[in-house]
């Protein structure tokens, strides 16, 4: 583990089903504690979240479907999440699916409710449907680390990566440059879409390769990168347009988020952005966009 300048170190390692690093203004005297720091959060949210674990707390709400399970108060924290990204994508995006759906985006699963009981702490899934919150978890797990790193570790720069999914902080002031992140072709593992220049904020990039081959057969999206504030927000619309298609896709933000932008990707090799106007020059770089759907004029 060598410093990136004198004062930035990296952290990688395997957690969450991803290749997980961080990029921290640190002490050096600060790395062990900090690594371990890491490390220790995510598998907590593995052994939480996991459906590949049989004794995680999802796979067990997962199997007691039909029956009241307690949970933890991370847990209805991050199942409230879901339910209000229901709602925001009307629906579009549902983490409760019948028992051998496959879908990210399950058109089966409308109408299916889990019942909450706060004052027990207890879910009751219907039965014969389990959870799949397809990637909230993650970036959930992200989003909180960054914020107790930030918060209450006070490093006053850093950036955390797993899979698609990134947060960076720190860089907004005038004497910094900001954080340059670049996009990978999903088609050309060397080469680079172009790159998003961030002082702080969010990203999601997600491609229908993490998929099985028919998930969005119907879509002409093949790669979307989202950028915004909010990691989980950032996340599901990244999802939602690689399943609804840049039409849909772009009407439904258009209609619920005002922060967040994205380059879509489509089969044909078209780069398509959606966001503002004001933002082409500040954010995304070296990018050749060949379609421009500027947010105030998508309806």
């Amino acid at each position: 583990m060598e410093p990136i300048t004198s004062s930035f170190y990296s952290f990688q390692f395997q957690a969450i089903e991803s290749d997980v690093e961080l990029l921290l203004s640190c002490e050096e005297k600060d790395r062990a504690h900090i690594k371990k720091l890491a490390i220790d959060w995510f598998q907590k949210a593995d052994k939480r979240f996991s459906r590949l674990l049989a004794d995680s707390e999802i796979s067990l709400l997962n199997t007691l479907a039909g029956e009241n399970c307690m949970v933890s108060n991370t847990m209805l924290e991050v199942l409230f999440l879901a339910e209000l990204y229901q709602a925001v994508t009307d629906g579009y995006y549902s983490p409760l699916l019948p028992n051998g759906g496959q879908a990210a985006f399950a058109e089966a699963s409308v109408g299916l409710e889990w019942k909450v009981d706060p004052a027990l702490k207890s879910i009751k899934l219907p039965t014969h449907t389990n959870i799949d919150l397809r990637g909230i978890e993650k970036s959930w797990s992200i989003k909180r680390l960054a914020e107790y790193i930030r918060k209450n570790l006070a490093l006053q720069q850093g950036l955390i990566l797993a899979g698609g999914d990134m947060t960076v902080w720190g860089r907004d002031t005038q004497e910094l440059d900001p954080w340059i992140i670049g996009i990978q072709n999903p088609w050309q593992t060397n080469a680079k879409l172009g790159a998003i220049a961030m002082p702080e904020g969010s990203l999601s990039t997600y491609n229908i390769f993490e998929e099985s081959a028919d998930a969005y057969s119907s879509s002409d999206v093949v790669q979307c990168t989202v950028v915004g504030q909010d990691l989980i927000e950032c996340q599901v619309w990244a999802r939602l347009l690689c399943k609804l298609g840049m039409t849909e896709g772009f009407a439904l933000m258009a209609k619920r988020t005002s922060v967040c932008e994205a380059v879509v990707l489509t089969a044909n090799q078209e780069l398509h952005y959606f966001g503002r106007e004001a933002s082409l020059r500040r954010r995304w770089l070296d990018m050749k966009i060949d379609h421009y759907h500027f947010q105030d004029l998508v309806s």
